[in-house]
């Protein structure tokens, strides 16, 4: 149930990617932090799995390439998003608690992760061209106010528990991956 009202609670596919891309403080305002952890894995799978999809869609419209790719990337790219998604909220929701509380609890990992799985709606754009670049200026304020919501914090507090944690996760994928991919990353122009 949604806190203060009688009416289901908003976490329909569709219902929550329009939530989070137009109307965060609200739908996680009224996002229940009991509900449970089921609905934002899937969820997060389900919004890799569509980034996937549509980023190989993308790549083989662009190229005039309909090969046997379009075959086998939904099948294995289910089982991938099934495992990555809901995995790197859950790292992500550890990290931030670690930021905030020193090590992630029980009782708070479970609403973090809740508001965070949902957070992840913001990165349905990452198979458009530059769509990454608005991922990244829009979804650090997204997930503030997912944590903010989640654990009851005041601004300042809930934007250090997700911006250093994913500062730092950004400069280890620079570090990794070489500051020119991550800018080819960012950008995600078709590739020939």
């Amino acid at each position: 149930m949604i806190r203060g009202s009688g009416h289901h609670p908003p976490e329909r596919f569709w219902a929550a990617l329009r939530g989070v891309w137009f109307s965060p403080r609200r739908f996680f305002g009224r996002l229940d932090p009991r509900g449970g952890p089921l609905r934002p894995a899937v969820f997060a799978a389900l919004v890799f799995y569509l980034v996937l999809l549509l980023e190989e869609g993308l790549q083989a419209a662009w190229n005039w390439e309909f090969g046997p790719n379009l075959v086998y990337v939904p099948l294995l790219g289910l089982a991938v998003a099934a495992v990555l998604g809901p995995l790197l909220v859950a790292g992500f929701a550890a990290l931030v608690l670690v930021v905030l509380d020193g090590a992630p609890s029980r009782t708070r990992f479970g609403p973090v992760f809740r508001h965070l799985g949902y957070a992840s709606g913001v990165l349905i754009v990452l198979w458009i061209p530059y769509g990454p670049l608005l991922a990244l200026a829009y979804g650090p304020y997204v997930a503030t106010v997912a944590v903010k919501e989640a654990l009851n914090l005041d601004w300042r507090r809930a934007a250090a528990g997700v911006l250093i944690p994913l500062t730092a996760m950004l400069l280890v994928l620079a570090i990794l991956a070489g500051f020119d991919e991550v800018s080819q990353l960012l950008l995600n122009p078709p590739q020939s």
